[in-house]
């Protein structure tokens, strides 16, 4: 009885020790885990033990580690490719764009009749158009290669606001569009002043293009974050009426080259994605929601 009561002892014993010994393995494990998390240069998980299932485990995460690492280094190189891709047929297409309205011009000064005048009115409408594109190429491509941290201040965003609205009044009315700065009050906050006034001015080009009634330009301090800590940030919100049928998806609004309708006739799906950059380079955010036919874009900046 006393040589059973010793053995189950000895057991139990033995079942500690290997229990402790596989929780502080696990404790290591997790410990690596945390350390990877910000790492760029991330090591192996290692085991100091040797545990046949845990080897199993360590081995199968780390060729997990591995060929995610490989698919990031493809998918980062692709990207650089990409990038320089769109720079080099930016550059490649404005020199004999310029050349193209140059010698419009020339015609412009030239006899012709009617018909003539009317194509070459037709012209002119399709060259600035197509410089209008190529540049938005290549503003997306330029600040999607830039890396250098922009140096930010406190600037007037009620201001900047109310000066761009003022700029876009003879283009509204030409399209029989109305549009209203909510308040007055004034909100300062953290930015570059040429690139908000950039972001403000893509904003306000997307209503050209898919609004349908009044424009409303709101501006209000964040409330704070989804877990309840405040924050100290104001958010500027341009909300239009869309039109009943809009197939426009918010959640897609801001990616590059995403456009309502598949022709992109009247867009290069460029200008919410070069806003979602520029606030991105001021440390901001960007959203967009829509209720039934009611579109709302914005973003977010911090106030210090």
């Amino acid at each position: 009885m006393e040589l059973a009561i010793l053995a189950i002892s000895v057991l139990c014993v033995i079942l500690l020790v290997c229990l402790v010994g596989l929780k502080w393995q696990l404790h290591s494990v997790r410990r690596q885990l945390e350390c990877r998390v910000g790492v760029p240069i991330k090591k192996p998980l290692a085991l100091e033990m040797q545990d046949k299932d845990l080897m199993a485990m360590t081995v199968a995460l780390n060729q997990i580690f591995s060929e995610d690492e490989a698919f990031r280094n493809v998918q980062s190189r692709n990207e650089n490719a990409y990038r320089e891709m769109i720079t080099n047929i930016s550059h490649d297409l404005r020199t004999p764009l310029t050349v193209l309205k140059g010698y419009l011009q020339l015609m412009e000064r030239c006899e012709m009749d009617d018909a003539g005048k009317e194509y070459l009115s037709v012209c002119f409408r399709h060259s600035e158009e197509l410089e209008r594109r190529v540049s938005q190429f290549f503003e997306y491509s330029y600040w999607m290669n830039q890396e250098r941290e922009i140096p930010l201040e406190i600037v007037n965003v009620t201001n900047l606001i109310a000066d761009c609205m003022t700029d876009f009044i003879p283009m509204f009315e030409e399209k029989g569009l109305t549009m209203r700065l909510e308040q007055d009050t004034i909100y300062k906050a953290l930015a570059e002043e040429e690139l908000f006034r950039r972001v403000m001015q893509n904003l306000l080009k997307n209503c050209l293009q898919y609004s349908v009634g009044e424009v409303v330009v709101s501006i209000m301090r964040d409330a704070g974050r989804q877990d309840g800590t405040p924050d100290s940030r104001i958010c500027i919100c341009v909300q239009n009426p869309i039109a009943e049928d809009s197939k426009l998806d918010p959640d897609k609004i801001f990616q590059r080259f995403y456009v309502e309708r598949e022709e992109r006739n009247q867009s290069t799906g460029l200008g919410l994605s070069i806003v979602k950059l520029l606030v991105e380079k001021m440390q901001g955010e960007v959203f967009a929601c829509r209720e039934g036919n009611l579109l709302r874009v914005g973003f977010c900046l911090k106030t210090r």
